[in-house]
């Protein structure tokens, strides 16, 4: 098959597992924002509380669990609104190769972190935030790690996918060519099945 010429390494043809490890850890990042560090777990807590008045040993549960004040519903539902767009755009992008996305998502993982953990502390206490904040640092240094990976440098400096649709237009040219002279076109032996 032909590839596009290059003077550096062979382009990638197929995504790196460090881009993936990277738009994995930043949809958990954006679950964990919204469901802990923002206060929706504790709204949804609160909820089921007054829903459950009646129901024996819940109360006892329910005063076991250490939620304290939480943002207000007023800033809550406005930043879930404002984070779902950019963060589903981002973790696409680093998919496609863009490079714009890949330096907004190492500034949205180190935000994310002091936010999440600010949160934390916030909602659930001093002592939880320093459980929960090797997480979030775990998952925020797998962002940053994924996409400054070997792998996923290469990944953003040939812009993704680009390379496979060149290869790709640069072989449909080649086969119009050739068939296109009264040429038949040669099927390797043992892949007759994935003959047209």
């Amino acid at each position: 098959m032909n590839s596009p010429d290059s003077p550096g390494p062979a382009p990638l043809y197929d995504k790196p597992h460090s881009v993936d490890l990277a738009q994995v850890m930043m949809v958990f990042q954006y679950f964990m924002l919204v469901s802990v560090s923002l206060g929706l777990g504790p709204r949804l807590l609160g909820w089921v509380e007054s829903q459950s008045d009646g129901i024996p040993g819940l109360s006892e549960l329910e005063d076991a669990l250490p939620v304290g004040t939480t943002f207000p519903i007023a800033i809550v539902l406005p930043l879930i609104a404002v984070l779902t767009v950019p963060y589903a755009a981002i973790v696409f992008q680093l998919g496609r190769g863009r490079r714009w996305a890949r330096a907004f998502a190492v500034l949205f993982a180190i935000g994310n972190t002091a936010i999440g953990i600010a949160g934390v502390s916030r909602t659930y206490g001093d002592v939880t935030a320093l459980v929960i904040s090797p997480v979030w640092i775990v998952m925020g240094l797998c962002v940053i790690g994924g996409l400054a990976s070997p792998t996923g440098r290469r990944w953003f400096a040939q812009g993704g996918w680009a390379p496979w649709y060149i290869r790709y237009e640069m072989d449909q040219a080649d086969r119009r060519r050739y068939i296109g002279r009264g040429g038949r076109r040669r099927i390797p032996a043992g892949d007759e099945d994935s003959a047209d």
